[in-house]
């Protein structure tokens, strides 16, 4: 079965970087304690993403991907990152997209 990734790019907002980071390390933990197989936080070095983090959440597959995303919303873990986190992100998401691997 092909596995599905779901690869978010985020901007931090000017001057809150520290707290972005925060705030998504929290969030990756949250997803994964939610059903999520394994989140990658990576940091653009080069090229048009120079200073944004990409986000690459892994799943066993597309079937899993969607039945995560229909439960993740009642999640404890997601519920308290909600209460810890309220208002604004101290980002802007760039672009947000779903990828399946290919098999031989």
């Amino acid at each position: 079965m092909a596995k599905a990734y779901e690869i978010s790019i985020w901007e931090p907002d000017p001057e809150k970087s520290d707290e972005f980071m925060e705030t998504i390390k929290s969030l990756t933990k949250a997803f994964v304690e939610s059903g999520v197989s394994q989140v990658d936080l990576l940091t653009g070095v080069a090229g048009k993403d120079v200073f944004r983090v990409v986000v690459i959440q892994h799943f066993k597959g597309l079937a899993d991907n969607g039945a995560v995303n229909e439960s993740i919303g009642d999640s404890a873990a997601m519920k308290v990152w909600r209460e810890a986190h309220p208002g604004g992100f101290p980002g802007k998401l760039i672009s947000h997209d779903l990828y399946q691997s290919i098999d031989d």
